[in-house]
Order: structure tokens, then sequence, then C-alpha cells
């Protein structure tokens, strides 16, 4: 008994004859020429689009400007409002701007005149007298007193009217005191005492109180031979000096009496 063949082994002699029958392929090559071609019709020509003639008015209504008439100057067109508020830069400064000084803030200091002194009162009997020196006076009180007589009191005021004409010398107020050496206290307040009594007379009788300066000193130096009890006016300067250098003198001249008259400083 035969047994059955798979259906690839039938077709295999088929597939070998058709191999043989097909050969080699032929390979050929094709030349044309254009010129024997039949030409085909040309294609019609595209319309085109006619130009429209604008007007010099259109024209001119597009840019801005009017047309002129033959034989006529140009006219420009005025300015619109957006040319009208245009915005012009700043101009520029010559010179730089000035510094802004700020002063500084004002204090009101309240100003008090000045006080006078208290007037002396002269005491009848008071002890004590005015002798005239080459420098100016010397005044002599009673012990621990300051009070001063009528006598003393004309004195003075004389004294003090001839400095008042003198603004180029100064007065120096030099006042003693007698006491104790363990104990300058009371020496002191006494001679201040006296310096500030003699100081009112002068002051009330025209004298500059910038040009008094009184010096309480107490008791007197040692070896001084001199009344323990004395206040001494003395007129200082350098004569000539201008008012305003007054205070700056340190030679002493002798204060006019009242016999001679006041003398005069150069200036």
């Amino acid at each position: 008994m035969k047994r059955p063949q798979p259906f690839t082994l039938r077709l295999l002699p088929v597939a070998l004859a058709a191999a043989l029958l097909t050969g080699p392929t032929a390979h050929a090559q094709i030349s044309t020429n254009p010129d024997a071609l039949p030409m085909a019709a040309p294609p019609p020509p595209k319309a085109v689009p006619s130009r429209t003639t604008h007007s010099p008015v259109a024209r001119s209504a597009r840019s801005g400007t009017i047309p002129n008439k033959p034989g006529t100057a140009p006219v420009t067109p005025p300015p619109t409002s957006m040319a009208t508020h245009a915005v012009l830069p700043p101009a520029v400064p010559a010179a730089a701007p000035a510094p802004v000084i700020i002063p500084p803030p004002t204090v009101e200091v309240p100003i008090h005149p000045a006080v006078p002194p208290t007037p002396v009162t002269p005491v009848a009997g008071a002890p004590g007298s005015v002798s005239e020196r080459p420098d100016g006076v010397r005044v002599l009180f009673g012990q621990d007193k300051a009070d001063v007589s009528p006598a003393t009191f004309d004195a003075l005021k004389a004294a003090a009217s001839r400095l008042a004409a003198r603004p180029d010398l100064r007065v120096t107020l030099l006042s003693y005191a007698p006491g104790k050496t363990d104990d300058y206290s009371m020496p002191r307040r006494v001679a201040l005492a006296r310096a500030l009594v003699v100081r009112s007379i002068l002051i009330n009788s025209g004298v500059a109180t910038t040009r008094i300066y009184p010096r309480a000193i107490g008791v007197p130096p040692a070896g001084d031979s001199s009344p323990p009890d004395r206040l001494d006016v003395i007129a200082e300067g350098a004569v000539p000096l201008k008012p305003a250098q007054a205070q700056f003198g340190t030679a002493a001249v002798p204060v006019p009496s009242s016999s001679s008259p006041a003398q005069k400083a150069t200036p």
C-alpha cells in the first residue's frame, strides 16, 4: 500500500518546468524625439489688471498736501493737532541752580536790661576820708565799716566825673580790710562791701560798668605800710590810646584833678 505524498512534493516538478521555460531576463532601451511628437495648443494669455489713474487730489489727500495750481507757489498745510501738542524737550540751563541754604533755627534769648546798682546814701558822722593820688584816689573807711560820710561821697562823685570824661582809662578798685591770717573770709567780705559802695557811686556818676574792675583783696600783704582800712581807685591806661584798646593798657597815668582841665586822649 502506497503512502500519500505531501502537497509540496507534488508541486516541485511544476516549478522546475516553469524555471526552464522562463530563461534569462532581457533588458531594452527606448529613445524618443520630442520634435516628432505632435505640438500641443499654447495656453491662453493671462489677463493683465488695468492700472487705476489717481488724480492729484486723491494723492494729496493721502499724503496730507494740497495740490498746487500751475504757476502758484507750493502751499504747506497747517500742522495737525498731533504736531501742535507735541512735547518739546526741556531746555538745558546755562548754569547749575544755586544750592539751597537752610538757615539755622533762630533761638530767641530774652534780653534783660542791666540792673543799676543800689544808690549809696551817705551816713553822717561816718569815719573816713578821700585823698588824691597820682594814679587815682584813696578812700579810707572806719574799722569793719563800709559807710561813707557826705564829704567822702562828694569827693568820690567828683573823681567819678573826671573818670567819665576819660573813656580810654580803666578803673581798678583795690579794697583792703585788716583781719587775722587764720581767717581770710571776714576781711574779704568787708573789702567786697567797700568795693561795691565805691562802684555804685562811680556808675551812678557816669562811669561805664565795663571799665570798672573791683578786687576784694582783704588782708594787706606783708610789709604793707599803708592804712589797712582803705580802697585805692587806680585809673590805668596808656596814653594816647583808643577807647576800644583802653582795657589792655598797663601804664598808670595821673588822673586830672578838679583844678586842671581833663586831658583829652589823641586818637
